[in-house]
């Protein structure tokens, strides 16, 4: 009778370990960021890489206990949703901020979304999770008919998963993103997207003006309780006759902003994350504070940067406004004024 117990226990436990990890994402060839099995970070290559949720909780808690608790916007803030144009055909390049690190990007006739979340939380669940402290920029029902879908990364804020299927609903729109995730949204999950998978420096050509490449990132990846790095994440260049774009994703501060400038020589806009950055000596490794964010918008020789990534979901141990507050001193430190500015929710600008 024992024997059989700890038999049921040992195939529940494997059972257990197949349904909820993730791996195998992504097949193919050995490269400077992949081992064969998982993604790694080159410049992390001999690091341990590894990140628990545990050990998050204890750095949080040493953080708290030393500066206090966390401040944060306990109502749902409500703003005036915008409701963007059908599609914008002339020179310029129209950016419309929906919150977090979801942004409407409109021009050349085709409109573009970058990590879009609708969703109420950043979670599996509908229940438990970061709760969103603001209402989307623009309501679900006044999108315009959707072109393309980057995806940065599998990470539950960027890559949400009721808001893909409505996308999907809304305008069949196709999906771009890192080798492994169309794998686990078209495989795994049966989404059945027209979705495609780039390796860093590999692109997708719309038109012979229109270029969409994956950069490089210093990030990682996990959705499931067991496993890691199953599918990669990056960057989006966005390559047209009216400028180029730069979208960071989730990274932490490292030499491929300055690789970038030196691919693209210059960019019209930039969209850089500020959130997420505190405990710095435990958050810094995979994001970018307001002054690292500062740092990379000068190296990419940026014409024009907005913030993305606070504000929206509580993912760390900043208060609401530190984001903010950083930004402008770091921006009167480094004499920047208009060129990097941190766009509201809801809010629409337009660069010719």
């Amino acid at each position: 009778m024992l024997k059989f117990f700890l038999l049921t226990i040992i195939i529940f436990i494997i059972t257990l370990l197949i349904f909820f990890s993730e791996s195998g994402y992504y097949k193919g060839e050995i490269s400077n960021h992949f081992d064969g099995k998982s993604f790694y970070n080159p410049t992390d290559k001999n690091i341990d890489q590894k990140r628990s949720f545990f050990s998050y909780f204890l750095n949080k808690f040493k953080y708290e206990k030393q500066f206090g608790k966390v401040k944060w916007q306990d109502n749902l803030i409500t703003i005036q949703q915008n409701k963007p144009l059908p599609k914008i055909y002339d020179k310029s390049i129209h950016v419309t901020n929906i919150g977090h690190s979801s942004f409407l990007l409109q021009l050349q006739g085709l409109n573009i979304l970058t990590d879009p979340i609708f969703s109420t939380r950043a979670s599996p669940f509908t229940f438990l999770g970061p709760k969103r402290a603001i209402i989307p920029g623009i309501n679900f029902d006044d999108l315009p008919k959707i072109d393309i879908v980057l995806i940065s990364h599998s990470h539950y804020d960027h890559m949400d998963l009721p808001t893909i299927l409505k996308l999907k609903k809304h305008s069949h729109p196709k999906f771009i993103t890192g080798l492994g995730n169309c794998f686990f949204l078209n495989k795994i999950k049966k989404f059945n997207l027209d979705c495609v998978e780039l390796d860093w420096q590999e692109k997708f050509s719309i038109s012979p003006n229109f270029n969409i490449h994956f950069l490089p990132a210093k990030h990682w990846s996990k959705r499931m309780m067991f496993g890691r790095n199953a599918s990669l994440w990056g960057a989006f260049a966005i390559e047209s006759k009216v400028g180029n774009i730069y979208f960071a994703g989730d990274t932490g501060y490292d030499s491929h902003f300055s690789e970038a400038q030196k691919k693209f020589k210059e960019f019209k806009l930039a969209l850089l994350p500020i959130g997420a950055y505190k405990p710095e000596d435990f958050m810094l490794k995979y994001h970018i504070s307001p002054s690292q964010a500062i740092k990379a918008h000068i190296d990419l020789n940026s014409k024009k940067s907005i913030a993305m990534h606070y504000q929206t979901f509580k993912l760390s141990s900043e208060n609401f406004d530190d984001p903010i507050i950083d930004l402008e001193n770091e921006k009167k430190l480094k004499k920047i004024s208009s060129q990097f500015i941190a766009l509201d929710v809801g809010k629409k600008l337009i660069l010719k």
